[in-house]
Parts: C-alpha cells; sequence; structure tokens
C-alpha cells in the first residue's frame, strides 16, 4: 500500500536516525528518508516536501535554528518535531513560531515518537481532512450545476417542443432538442403505425459524417422493437432507444447513437433520453389533437358556409312574397294579414343578418375573406355606418355626439368592411343603451395609427364576460342582454375584421355605467393617401 505520511528525520547521529527511521515504517501508511545533518536535510525537504520533519537542534553545518530559517525563506510550511537531548527541554518560543509543533528528548521510546509525530501531524491530518472535504463539495458544486444546467435544458426545451402544433414542426424540433441536450451522433424518430402496429421511420439525422459501423449484436431496428414492446428504454453500447409512452400505450420510439465513433452511451444519457421521450409524447399527442380540431373546425365552418348560401334562395323568396302582399299586388289585405306580413319582412332581415354573420365568419375562419385593401378616411365609413343605424338611434331617442378631425389622416383599410365594423359596433351600443342614452363616436391619430372609439351610457359588461366577449356565440347571462336578440357573432366579426386589416380592437367597461370599445388602423403611406 502506498505510504500516505513521508517524514524526513534530520539528525547528525547515525543510530538516533536509523532507530527513528525503522520505528516509523513500521507504522501503517508511514515513510522515512534520512539526511545526516543540516545543509542535506534542507536540500532533501526542498527537493521533495514531506509531510513532517524530524529535527536534531544541534548539528554541524546548519544547526535547528537555522534550518527552520531556511524552511521559512523558502516559503515551506511543514509541521516539526525537535529531537532534543535531555538537558535541553526548554525550547525558544521563536522555534514554535516557525514551525515547530512538539519534542522529544533523547533516549526515546518507538512509542514516544510516535506518540510526539502524531501530535505533530494533528494540523496536516486536519488540513488534508479538509482539503478532501474541500474536493468533495466541489465536486458536488459540479455535478449540482451540471445537473441544474441539465435541468434548465430540459425546462427551455420542453417549453420549445410542447408549443408547437404543427406536426412536421414538433418532429425536427424534438431531435434538435436531444442534439442539444445529449449530444449524440444520430438521433432517428419513429411512429407506430397504428393499422400496421409496426414502426415507421419519421425522420432521421447523423450530425457526425462518416461511415456508421456495426456496434452491437442487436441492430437498431432489433432495439427499437424492443423498446417499443417492452415499455422500457434499451442499449447495447452505442445505441439507445426509449419509448414513447402515451399512457399504457406506446406510440413511437426516440433512438440516439454513436455508431460512426462507436463511443459508449452513459446512463446520464439514458435518464435523459427517457425525459426528452416524455416532452416528445406531449408535443406529439398536442399536435395530433390540434390537427384534429383544425379538420373539425373547418369541417364545421365548411357546413356553416353551406347551410347560410342554401339559406339565402328560401329567405329570398319568403321575402320577395311577403313584400308583393303588403304592396298590395295580389289584393288588398286586411289590417291583421298586413301586420303578419309585416312581421315576416322583420324576421327575414334577422334572418338576412344571422345568414350574413355566419357566412362571414365562415370565410374568415377558412381564410376565404377576401379585402379590398385601399386608402380611405375614417370619416366616410362613419357616415355609411350612421346611416344604416340612425333609425335604431331615433327609435331608441338616443343623443349622437360625434367627434371627428376636421381632415382626419387616410387609413389602409377596406371600406365597406371598416363600415361594417363601425355598424356593428353602432347597433352594440343602440341595443344595450336604455331610451334616452347617450351614444360617442370618436376619432384620433396617434403616431402612425388612427384611434376610434364608440361609447355608450348602457347596460355595461362584467369582468368576467369581457373575457368571453369576443368568442363566437358568447352571450351574457345578463338579463338585460338576454331581453336583446342576438346571435353573439357580431364582436368576433368585429375583432376578427379589425386584426385582418392589421390592428387592435379593445373593451372598458363598468357595470351600469357603459362600455367603450376602441379600435385602431395603420394610417396609409403618403405615396397611398389619395390627393
Amino acid at each position: 500500500m502506498k505510504p500516505d505520511i513521508h517524514v524526513l528525520v534530520v539528525h547528525d547521529s547515525r543510530s538516533v536516525r536509523e532507530f527513528a527511521v525503522q520505528a516509523i515504517t513500521g507504522w501503517e501508511g508511514f515513510a522515512a528518508q534520512e539526511a545526516c545533518d543540516g545543509a542535506e536535510g534542507v536540500e532533501m525537504a526542498l527537493a521533495n516536501l514531506p509531510d513532517l520533519i524530524l529535527l536534531a537542534l544541534d548539528m554541524p553545518r546548519l544547526d535547528g535554528f537555522q534550518i527552520l530559517g531556511a524552511l521559512q525563506e523558502h516559503q515551506v510550511d511543514v509541521p516539526v518535531v525537535l529531537i532534543t537531548p535531555r538537558d535541553s527541554e526548554a525550547i525558544p518560543a521563536e522555534m514554535f513560531r516557525q514551525g515547530v509543533k512538539d519534542y522529544v528528548t533523547t533516549p526515546f521510546t518507538a512509542e514516544q515518537l510516535q506518540a510526539a509525530v502524531e501530535r505533530g501531524l494533528a494540523e496536516v491530518r486536519l488540513r488534508r481532512e479538509a482539503d478532501a472535504l474541500n474536493q468533495r463539495l466541489s465536486a458536488a458544486n459540479r455535478q449540482l450545476r451540471r445537473r441544474l444546467q441539465e435541468l434548465d435544458t430540459l425546462y427551455q426545451v420542453g417549453k420549445s417542443v410542447t408549443s408547437l402544433l404543427s406536426p412536421d414542426q414538433v418532429l425536427e424540433r424534438i431531435l434538435d432538442a436531444v442534439f442539444r441536450v445529449i449530444g449524440p451522433e444520430e438521433a432517428t424518430l419513429m411512429l407506430m403505425d397504428e393499422e400496421g402496429g409496426q414502426l415507421r421511420r419519421e425522420l432521421h439525422r447523423q450530425h457526425i459524417p462518416g461511415e456508421v459501423h456495426h456496434v452491437a449484436r442487436r441492430s437498431a431496428d432489433e432495439l427499437a422493437a424492443s423498446a417499443a414492446s417492452t415499455g422500457d428504454a434499451t442499449s447495447s453500447g452505442a445505441m439507445m432507444c426509449a419509448p414513447l409512452k402515451l399512457g399504457d400505450r406506446t406510440i413511437g420510439v426516440l433512438a440516439i447513437g454513436n455508431r460512426v465513433s462507436g463511443h459508449p452511451l452513459s446512463d446520464s444519457d439514458r435518464q435523459l433520453l427517457l425525459a426528452l421521450a416524455d416532452y416528445a409524447v406531449i408535443a406529439i399527442e398536442n399536435a395530433r389533437l390540434y390537427d384534429q380540431v383544425q379538420q373539425a373546425d373547418h369541417a364545421k365552418s365548411e357546413f356553416v358556409s353551406v347551410v347560410a348560401h342554401e339559406l339565402r334562395t328560401p329567405m329570398t323568396s319568403i321575402r320577395g312574397y311577403a313584400d308583393l302582399l303588403v304592396k298590395g299586388s295580389v289584393g288588398p289585405l286586411t289590417e291583421q294579414q298586413e301586420a303578419f306580413a309585416r312581421t315576416i319582412l322583420r324576421n327575414v332581415d334577422r334572418m338576412q343578418v344571422v345568414v350574413s354573420d355566419l357566412r362571414d365568419v365562415s370565410r374568415i375562419e377558412t381564410g376565404n375573406l377576401r379585402l379590398n385593401m385601399q386608402p380611405v378616411r375614417i370619416t366616410e365609413a362613419l357616415d355609411n355606418a350612421l346611416q344604416a343605424t340612425q333609425t335604431q338611434i331615433d327609435a331608441q331617442s338616443l343623443h349622437l355626439s360625434v367627434k371627428v378631425p376636421q381632415d382626419p389622416p387616410s387609413i389602409y383599410a377596406d371600406p365597406t368592411r371598416l363600415a361594417q365594423v363601425l355598424i356593428n359596433l353602432l347597433s352594440n351600443a343602440c341595443k344595450y343603451t336604455p331610451q334616452g342614452g347617450d351614444i360617442r363616436v370618436q376619432a384620433w391619430q396617434k403616431d402612425d395609427r388612427v384611434h376610434c372609439a364608440v361609447s355608450d351610457t348602457g347596460v355595461g359588461i362584467s369582468p368576467e364576460d369581457q373575457a368571453c366577449l369576443f368568442t363566437k356565440f358568447f352571450r351574457s347571462d345578463d338579463p338585460a342582454v338576454r331581453a336583446k336578440p342576438g346571435t353573439g357573432l357580431g364582436l368576433c366579426i368585429v375583432k376578427s375584421l379589425v386584426e385582418l386589416q392589421g390592428g387592435e380592437v379593445q373593451v372598458e367597461s363598468h357595470l351600469g355605467k357603459g362600455t367603450t370599445f376602441t379600435f385602431t388602423m395603420p394610417v396609409a403611406a403618403p405615396a397611398l393617401a389619395p390627393a
């Protein structure tokens, strides 16, 4: 066994040296060297630093004082045990300041020498224990920092992967994460064919150029099949596979390898691969569900579009015949018959609004809404909207105030759709504002945006309802709202039309005090503005 403690015996008496060396080498874990005088002792101490020096006080060439001074001059910090004659037990305090820890007087026994050496080594042992503890602590800190870094990387990677909803992007991002976190030479993502029950390779990347070697008894496909069937990670030297488990079902396998270099994968690589496999399952399942929802939503939009289209023809007929009845084209009507015909016309008008809203929603969702973007002044769209809603305003005896700059800048928008936004907001204000209330319309420019606000003194909207306000078909449970007819599509269309034209819409409301809807539109570039 390699000795832990090295003692240098410096004494001019051969018999003392031999006795001390023999005693020291008999102790477990100790080794000893000897020097016959002070000069040789200093030379040996500087050449090979010992853990302790046994030093005679009186010697030719260099005495104990001179040796201690030489060691101190060379900044050698070694504990010293003095060997002194029995009549020299009074050791000057200066020597203890220079490194003397203890002393033994001649003649001495092996037990006495060992006791003095152990006392002299007490500080050395404590220092060594402290150094060893510091090394273990440093190693633990490095390991902890590395683990925290891995966890932080996994967290960031997990957020990145699971936030994606496109299936193709998800698969690409999963392999990006594998190379970032583990750093293998190659990675493969396989998914289970639900009909055939076989794994199929969806994506494979090799980051290290070179020929792929056969590095294990089982092939990569065999390892992947084993991971899929057992539901547990499999590995063979430079290859490793982790199952993608969704509950009790395996939907695929994530595999890594170092088959170019043959460098084996570690247990740490296995743990990281399993963690990445968990993220991969969540991301793949989210993408699959999102794709299903998108398909269902698209099918619903197509259905709504077809229904809206098919309703237009019978509604046109109903309106036409009812209009002929009211005008007396087929003969005079009684008062009651005319009232019935006019009720039919009013309800057909309401149905036409609903059908028109449904078609707009369907076109927006399927991306089939065409916008005729051009420079337009907010005053033109506002005039059209006020003409369309004037009957509602007059019926409620509402007070209308309009504050718009005399020469407002042109905005880049679709004139028809901009007017539609204003009509919806004004109609909403009329519908939910009590008789004799106020409606205010304001427009102003701020930076490169034109802001337009429609305010009312109506029933207001609760904070809970505001959170759902622009959702399709949403209508508040407030009795004052439910008492008015509506489909819950108007504000959804407003928000979509504003955003499609590069703007934003916001709402501020207080129950019982009223509501303000504000939307913005970009100012048209000078080259586009009308002269």
